[in-house]
């Protein structure tokens, strides 16, 4: 299986917004979540191209799911306002990845809906039509260039991914 050009991946689990009550950027992880990051991170490390530029959103709940990743892939976390919730990113994400290596990728820590909503921009959907549902901890790798449309790899679910890293799912 060819590595992905540009992987998406949604946070781990955070806690309730509805029992927070910091502002929404503060929200952090849950335990159960900040173990499935970790998890994650093993089971990704494995799944990506060589070289791999790691950028998130600047909320708490991804940078805590980012963490373990860049431990994992030995790169630096780079926060970019412009992957917080509500944010339009499709521009961002083409200019970074023409300026990849030929054997580099992108990865992508962020929010849902806007997680979903740019998989479906970038495999040429129109509409705002959503393809790919991201859960929470789930991770979407992507292959082709961009502009797009780009060719969806794979679509692998957080239990997915735990499993991969032979860890047990709850």
């Amino acid at each position: 299986m060819r590595a992905p050009r540009l992987v998406l991946v949604r946070h781990a689990q955070a806690g309730n917004p509805g029992d927070w009550d910091g502002a929404d950027r503060d929200r952090p992880l849950t335990d159960k979540g900040q173990v499935s990051a970790v998890r994650m991170a093993q089971a990704l490390g494995d799944l990506l191209p060589g070289s791999v530029e790691l950028l998130c959103s600047p909320y708490l709940r991804a940078r805590q799911t980012a963490i373990p990743l860049s431990q994992a892939l030995d790169v630096p976390v780079r926060q970019k306002k412009w992957l917080a919730p509500g944010q339009p990113t499709g521009l961002e994400v083409e200019a970074l990845a023409r300026n990849l290596p030929a054997d580099g990728g992108l990865v992508i820590v962020g929010h849902e809906p806007d997680l979903s909503l740019l998989v479906s921009c970038l495999l040429g959907t129109t509409g705002g039509r959503s393809l790919v549902h991201m859960g929470k901890g789930d991770a979407c790798g992507l292959t082709g260039a961009l502009p797009g449309p780009m060719q969806l790899a794979w679509h692998l679910p957080r239990r997915i991914l735990e499993r991969l890293a032979g860890g047990e799912v709850d």
